[in-house]
């Protein structure tokens, strides 16, 4: 029975052997190739090896399908590397091309102008294609240096640009304002504040996503940024100063998972909201503070957009307010100007604009000016008038600033300065007239006829009023006459405002 055994072997290490050929090189071998074992010791051997070489080959078969695997993916990655590097090819030309035609456009705009005040002027001057460019909105040659910002000129909008234009991850920690996040502008604030001034309108974008927290709780804010005079503000949208309008309510889907009990909820809602602040008097927004992350389920993060400036601000008003406002305006001339530095007065300045706004001697007043509009009245009696008190008239042949009211005789100075006054009369007895100032005597014109001849009587005077103060004609005895001639005017005029 082992002789069997034995004699069977053999016949299964060829089996075995071819098999593993076969299966290895797809051709099989010559059964005349394959000695015959001499033995149960030398057929083990046998066996053992051929096994071991069989392992050796399955091990080599899976790194060549590994090796081919791979060859596969760094084919396809090739591919891909081949068709970005086309794209990057024409990204490259194209950006050349259009770096040469901006350096043109800039160019050209610069031939024309130094440096322009805003990217408005610059649309102005026909430069058409958005892009980078330096402008100089507190003055030509003076003051800061021009700064560069991005000009979209389909609108003709002035970008000021900062350094957390990117979407920022808000730090995790629960408190009110505990996160806080500083902006810094590609521009001097004087820059800055220069360019306000002289546009329309100013806004400023901020986007606020969340996940999944609010940003109030009862009357508890946890947002708020901060203007550039450095107070807070909690309005998040439109001109609103000092109203608190929650940042929840520019938010979508935005729940308070502390009030929920749900922060740990791995489907807790998130939401995203987006405010556009306009008022230009906080802008630019220079800090931002945010809190209320309590849970470690809760993230949100912070976009803030370009300061955006559009449009002209008719500035200065006419007249002007300083020449700081003529420089924004445009002026560059040394001279003498007029300012409206009081209501209803121009005072004459001398401007220096070949100094800085600071400079002591930028802005000199030369002590002369003059009302904007004048204040003249001449009330007119074309009777006599014989009761003791004010002295009324008729109507006023003149009445420019509507100072004086004729039906009550009262004059009532509607600007600060000196003002001449002048009473005429007629009279055929002794009178005496009191021309006061807020009921108290000023000047008295007085006469004593004892012939009864008809006489013209006359007086003058300056008084320096303040608005509100009140001037009239008081009759103290005695009569005053016009004999239907127009004989009695009581006369007034602004001379020289303080």
């Amino acid at each position: 029975m082992y002789v069997t055994k034995l004699r069977g072997l053999p016949s299964l290490f060829i089996v075995v052997l071819t098999a593993s050929t076969e299966c290895s090189f797809g051709n099989k071998l010559p059964f005349s190739s394959i000695p015959q074992p001499r033995s149960l010791a030398d057929l083990e051997e046998k066996i053992s090896t051929v096994m071991a070489k069989i392992e050796e080959l399955a091990e080599g078969n899976a790194r060549l399908k590994f090796d081919n695997s791979h060859l596969k993916l760094y084919n396809e990655q090739l591919k891909h590397d081949n068709i970005q590097l086309k794209i990057d090819n024409e990204y490259l030309k194209s950006h050349l091309e259009n770096t040469v035609e901006d350096r043109l456009q800039y160019l050209e705009a610069v031939t024309r102008q130094i440096v322009p005040p805003t990217c408005e002027t610059l649309a102005k001057l026909g430069v058409s294609r958005s892009g980078t460019y330096l402008v100089d909105p507190d003055g030509v040659l003076r003051g800061d240096p021009p700064i560069k910002v991005f000009c979209e000129m389909e609108t003709a909008t002035t970008n000021v640009l900062h350094d957390s234009m990117e979407s920022t991850e808000i730090d995790h920690c629960p408190d009110p304002g505990c996160y806080s996040r500083r902006i810094t502008y590609d521009a001097s604030i004087k820059q800055v504040h220069a360019l306000i001034e002289l546009s329309k309108s100013c806004e400023q974008q901020i986007r606020y996503n969340c996940y999944p927290t609010a940003q109030t709780t009862g009357d508890t804010n946890y947002a708020w940024w901060v203007d550039r005079h450095g107070d807070p503000q909690y309005y998040w949208n439109g001109p609103r100063e000092g109203e608190n309008i929650y940042i929840r309510d520019i938010i979508d889907d935005c729940v308070d998972c502390i009030q929920s009990g749900n922060c740990d909820a791995e489907a807790s809602q998130g939401g995203s909201g987006l405010g556009t602040i306009t008022n230009s008097g906080a802008l630019p927004i220079t800090e931002l503070r945010f809190g209320g992350l309590q849970s470690e389920n809760q993230k949100a993060n912070h976009t803030l957009g370009a300061l955006m400036c559009r449009g002209h601000n008719n500035q200065p008003n006419h007249p002007a307010e300083s020449c700081s406002s003529l420089r924004r305006a445009g002026h560059t001339r040394t001279g003498h100007y007029l300012i409206s530095t009081k209501e209803g007065r121009l005072d004459v300045v001398l401007c220096r604009m070949d100094l800085e706004d600071t400079d002591v001697g930028f802005q000199v007043y030369t002590g002369a000016s003059i009302a904007e509009e004048g204040v003249y009245f001449d009330a007119v009696r074309v009777d006599g008038w014989s009761s003791v008190g004010i002295i009324p008239f008729y109507f006023a042949e003149v009445n420019i600033g509507n100072g004086m009211d004729p039906s009550s005789g009262i004059f009532t100075a509607p600007l600060d300065g000196i003002y001449a006054f002048h009473f005429h009369c007629m009279t055929h007895e002794t009178v005496q007239v009191l021309l006061r100032s807020n009921e108290v005597a000023k000047a008295t014109l007085f006469s004593e006829n004892e012939s009864n001849l008809g006489q013209m009587l006359g007086q003058s005077i300056l008084l320096q009023l303040q608005i509100g103060d009140q001037v009239d004609l008081y009759l103290e005895r005695g009569a005053i006459q016009s004999l239907g001639t127009r004989g009695i005017h009581f006369v007034g005029y602004l001379l020289y405002l303080t």
